[in-house]
């Protein structure tokens, strides 16, 4: 994920989410099992191109199965390859890429990714990234579960990806592939960290480039615990701007309005101290469940909303 050190906030606008009860659809234990589990020591620090990395892929790969999602090609699998940004060296990843067809008569498309890569192990120590990116994965593994029983109005992409941590490359390859480039893909909706915050805020990036789905986030159920911040994707403010900060980014690049939650960093931010004991649960699963909202509420609007 992006490098900044808690520079001073530059939001467009706020969207406080208070203390009102709202519907709950995602399962809490399983949820925190994912990150458990993907933020293990025996999962090395899940760096491309490692045994850590394998089971990673392997991991993602297992839950969709289980949960009968179809693959977006002819497998789930999605190798690619890529050089080093430091070397000629060659790496080989692999995306989870899963499809949910819709309902409906619409060929617009959405896409939910998330990196299940992370750092690896460094001077002995394990780089277990149970924010950076244990979290997001395990949100899109369950908001899958969600469609693949209750199924969409329009088709939803779900991608576990790889090698981000190296030069967003996963989200190049998925994006340059024929899942995305032969389907009208209207958003992507990514996650990065999004399970540590002492403060219960989660900012959504992207508003700025594509006004029309300010509309729809300020239609969320409010969520006790968690307040959402629309900012960090102003041109111009370096580290403050996260536009190109994770797998969104080629999607951007590519034409695609995305939405990228994340939180902004913290101690553990690329450290070995970013485990699953200091992930802070309850607003983490709040978290999830709001993006699944917000989902459910493009999904219903999708056809009628102009983004720009």
């Amino acid at each position: 994920m992006k490098e900044f050190r808690l520079p001073p906030v530059i939001t467009l606008s706020i969207i406080i989410i208070g203390c009102v009860a709202s519907p709950t659809r995602i399962d809490k234990a399983r949820l925190l099992s994912h990150v458990e589990t993907l933020s293990s020591d025996i999962y090395m620090g899940r760096q491309t191109g490692t045994d850590g990395g394998i089971m990673a892929q392997t991991y993602v790969k297992n839950e969709m199965e289980i949960m009968n999602l179809n693959p977006c090609l002819e497998t789930l699998q999605q190798p690619f390859s890529f050089n080093s940004r430091r070397s000629e060296t060659q790496f080989a990843g692999v995306n989870m890429v899963g499809i949910v067809e819709g309902t409906g008569s619409s060929v617009k498309t959405m896409a939910v990714t998330a990196h299940f890569d992370h750092l690896g192990t460094r001077n002995e120590a394990v780089y277990n990234g149970a924010d950076d990116n244990a979290s997001g994965t395990a949100a899109m593994l369950e908001i899958a579960r969600y469609f693949t029983l209750n199924p969409p109005v329009h088709t939803i992409i779900f991608a576990g990806l790889d090698a981000e941590e190296m030069g967003l490359q996963g989200a190049r390859a998925l994006v340059d592939s024929p899942c995305i480039m032969e389907r009208e893909v209207a958003i992507d909706f990514n996650m990065d960290m999004i399970s540590r915050s002492t403060k219960g805020e989660l900012y959504v990036s992207g508003t700025r480039h594509y006004p029309g789905t300010k509309a729809v986030l300020e239609d969320l159920s409010p969520r006790e615990g968690l307040t959402l911040l629309l900012g960090h994707d102003e041109p111009g403010t370096g580290s403050e701007d996260w536009t190109s900060a994770s797998d969104h980014g080629p999607f951007h690049q590519a034409d695609i309005p995305f939405l990228y939650f994340g939180v902004e960093d913290h101690p553990g931010y690329h450290q070995p101290t970013d485990d699953f004991q200091d992930i802070t649960p309850e607003f983490y699963y709040q978290a999830a469940e709001l993006i699944l909202e917000t989902i459910l509420k493009f999904d219903a609007q999708l056809d009628s909303i102009s983004f720009k």
